[in-house]
């Protein structure tokens, strides 16, 4: 049996199990506070709602379960700077009350500054502006950077370079294929690529063959068969000021690799993950983030971690994965999503465990991520 093979049982009856359990569990668990949380606290420029949730929750995913909806404010998902929040209990439960810094009437909110976001917008923004992974569709109607009519390889600021197709959109971007994501093993079989920004460009010409754009700004060299992109407005409900909320119970997501080409990833960088939109996730969608736990092999009295060929060579334990972090998806697509590592106790790698933080409360998975998580560069010109 091929190691994806066992890999598909053991999630499979992982699954089984955890859904049976969270079934058979109808009593919400009880909210906990930490044992440090402030009984008021007072907005401060800078803060994100993150933060904040980290100073009364361990799981900032279960913010919504702590907030008082408040009738008095027209947003009650918004929190601004100056507002005070105030720790009560109701039914033996902790509750959020929020009491705004100003005031118009009974119902409407001077908006007068800035709500705070959800994370650090420099962490979200560049996410959310255009496009940065592509389906296998995408890529092959995606057009092309053809070069210039110089003839030059590299090209650079101010210059005027063409582009394979007729277009009407004003304002472009230019980038360059990175990384091939891979999902497969659950009944799906998808790619993405990963982009990297090299420049922004403006249109000042078309015909039936091709366009000409001028380069207004640029972060490397460009280069022929680059992507370009119009910079058309994000027809998806993503801001940067949403609510955390858990992964859908039982889900299992596989790390594909960085947004910046690393094996390895820590706090605060964004990851590729194999589940989307069409899974269940949202922007806010949290996960718990595990490392493998050890495999003991042989039998009693000759336990060990090193497998012997010829000597005993059975598995006798498979041991609890560690929790090592949490992350947050930033940026769905329909079967893949960018999210953002917001807690990481050591470097998360490819094969890190996320999975939804309700069934980590009830059953620890003993399953290896050993699915196909290849990542390999997606053009000959990244």
């Amino acid at each position: 049996m091929s190691k994806v093979t066992r890999f598909t049982c053991k999630i499979f009856v992982f699954l089984l199990v955890s859904f049976s359990v969270f079934a058979s569990t109808s009593v919400q668990q009880p909210l906990l506070l930490k044992q440090d949380a402030p009984t008021t606290y007072v907005v401060k420029k800078g803060d994100t709602l993150w933060d904040i949730s980290a100073l009364f929750l361990d799981s900032p995913w279960l913010w919504p379960r702590l907030w008082q909806v408040n009738p008095e404010i027209s947003n009650p998902h918004l929190i601004y700077p100056g507002d005070k929040l105030t720790l009560t209990w109701r039914n033996g439960e902790p509750l959020l009350s929020l009491k705004p810094m100003k005031k118009m009437g009974p119902h409407v909110r001077k908006q007068n500054k800035k709500a705070i976001p959800t994370l650090a917008e420099g962490l979200v923004i560049p996410y959310l502006k255009s496009d940065l992974l592509l389906t296998d569709d995408d890529k092959k109607s995606a057009l092309r950077v053809l070069g210039t009519s110089e003839g030059r390889k590299f090209l650079s600021h101010n210059e005027r370079i063409y582009i394979d197709g007729k277009v009407t959109h004003p304002d472009w971007t230019i980038y360059r294929l990175v990384n091939q994501y891979e999902r497969s093993g659950d009944d799906v079989d998808a790619s993405a690529y990963s982009l990297r920004l090299v420049a922004r460009a403006k249109l000042k010409e078309t015909s039936d063959k091709y366009s000409a754009l001028q380069v207004i700004n640029q972060q490397q060299e460009i280069m022929i068969n680059d992507i370009a992109l119009p910079v058309i407005g994000n027809d998806l409900a993503l801001s940067t000021v949403f609510h955390p909320n858990p992964a859908p119970a039982g889900m299992i997501a596989n790390i594909k690799g960085s947004m910046d080409g690393h094996y390895f990833m820590a706090l605060n960088q964004v990851v590729v993950i194999d589940r989307g939109f069409d899974d269940g996730l949202s922007q806010g969608s949290t996960f718990e983030l595990s490392k493998q736990g050890a495999v003991i092999y042989g039998g009693k009295g000759n336990y060990r971690y090193k497998k012997e060929i010829g000597v005993n060579g059975f598995s006798s334990a498979e041991l609890p994965p560690v929790a090592i972090g949490q992350m947050v998806v930033i940026r769905p697509y329909a079967k893949f999503s960018l999210a953002l590592i917001t807690q990481s106790d050591e470097p998360i790698g490819v094969n890190s465990i996320a999975i939804s933080p309700v069934q980590t409360n009830h059953v620890n998975p003993s399953t290896q991520n050993t699915a196909s998580s290849k990542s390999s560069q997606g053009d000959d010109n990244a």
